[in-house]
């Protein structure tokens, strides 16, 4: 999973920094920046607080996490990974 590739992502398409980010999570920059440099691992809890911060759901930031492989359902994965990317830009 691309966790904090991810975060990182998100967060710059909503415009916010880490330290706000930080704030509306009840997180640290620090263990924020830690989890978007693959430093550190996010436990469940710490990205949903994340995820409600960002005011996106758990299951759209799994799906956007996700590194798909090229199988049978590589097509059907990508098309949904851009829905849930403009669905995360527009909200």
């Amino acid at each position: 999973m691309l966790i904090g590739k991810t975060l990182k992502e998100i967060r710059n398409a909503k415009g916010l920094s880490l330290a706000a980010l930080a704030e509306k999570s009840n997180t640290t920059k620090s263990y924020l920046s830690k989890i978007e440099n693959e430093k550190r691992d996010a436990s469940i809890s710490t990205i949903r607080a994340v995820c409600k911060a960002l005011g996106i759901p758990l299951n759209i930031f799994i799906l956007l996490s996700e590194d798909i492989e090229e199988d049978e359902y590589f097509e059907l994965n990508s098309m949904l990974k851009e829905l849930a990317r403009k669905y995360v830009i527009s909200n």
